[in-house]
């Protein structure tokens, strides 16, 4: 499947090559329809094969415009929530690869910022990296690391005014009612409302043993969280081992329930039981 689609892209491509200038809309949607096909047949290879296939249709776009055009429309896929966590890492590689290097430019001033945003953003937090330490302020103003070494730490940026943490929020702590290994929950609050955050404090808790919840604050963002896990939005959701990897990021409430599972039935803690 995937050689038949990538035999086809190259055909296309090489038509669109001999084009150059004429590039318009029309002659583009098949192309764009087989990269849709493509990115489909790619999604459970593993990372490196996602890098080199890529580089691949790239490189076969000997005409400029062409090869800006490909280029950019595979990096908006895997830059913008693309469908299996972790592909964000294709984005990463190839903005470093082909636009910082200025091999490829992008025309589209929004499409370059957004870019530029993203590898500033997301370069600190991948997933199989080591968190990036953070130190925040409780309520008693008493500084504390995030994440917690040697226990597994879940790491929830949110805003009280935000509309999906809303919905988020009161469910959150129950996915951990039935785990029976430990936890820290930090609720990490990204706004400045002094009494929003106390209200918020009261409502998220957890009765688990096993489930610690910490809520933090930096309101002078002096530990520069949003650089380090690509907090430029709210909600933000990671699941961190206790070696201190990311093993979850972006998560949702069920990826985050399926993690969870996931290391309550394979992890060494479970092993070890």
């Amino acid at each position: 499947m995937l050689k038949k689609i990538l035999i086809s892209l190259s055909v296309l491509m090489l038509s669109l090559n001999m084009l150059g200038q004429q590039l318009d809309s029309t002659k583009l949607a098949p192309l764009d329809s087989l990269l849709e096909k493509y990115y489909s047949a790619m999604l459970f290879e593993e990372l490196p094969v996602k890098y080199a296939e890529c580089d691949f249709l790239i490189e076969s776009c000997k005409d400029s415009l062409v090869r800006q055009w490909v280029g950019t429309r595979i990096l908006e896929h895997y830059m913008q929530d693309p469908p299996l966590m972790g592909e964000e890492a294709v984005a990463l590689y190839l903005y470093d690869k082909w636009f910082a290097s200025g091999k490829i430019t992008i025309s589209d001033e929004w499409i370059d910022f957004q870019a530029r945003l993203f590898a500033e953003f997301n370069r600190n937090s991948m997933l199989g990296m080591k968190a990036p330490v953070l130190m925040m302020y409780s309520q008693n103003e008493e500084l504390t690391r995030v994440p917690r070494a040697g226990i597994v730490s879940v790491l929830y940026f949110y805003d009280t005014s935000c509309s999906k943490c809303k919905l988020i929020s009161p469910v959150l702590p129950h996915l951990f009612d039935e785990i029976n290994f430990p936890v820290t929950l930090f609720a990490i609050y990204t706004g400045s409302d002094a009494q929003e955050w106390q209200n918020f404090t009261r409502e998220f808790t957890s009765s688990n043993p096993y489930v610690t919840v910490v809520h933090l604050s930096d309101p002078e963002m002096e530990s520069d969280y949003q650089k380090k896990y690509g907090v430029t939005s709210t909600p933000k959701i990671y699941f961190i081992n206790p070696k201190g990897i990311i093993e979850g990021r972006r998560l949702d409430l069920d990826s985050l329930s399926q993690l969870i599972a996931i290391y309550e039935t394979y992890s060494d803690y479970a092993k070890a039981k």
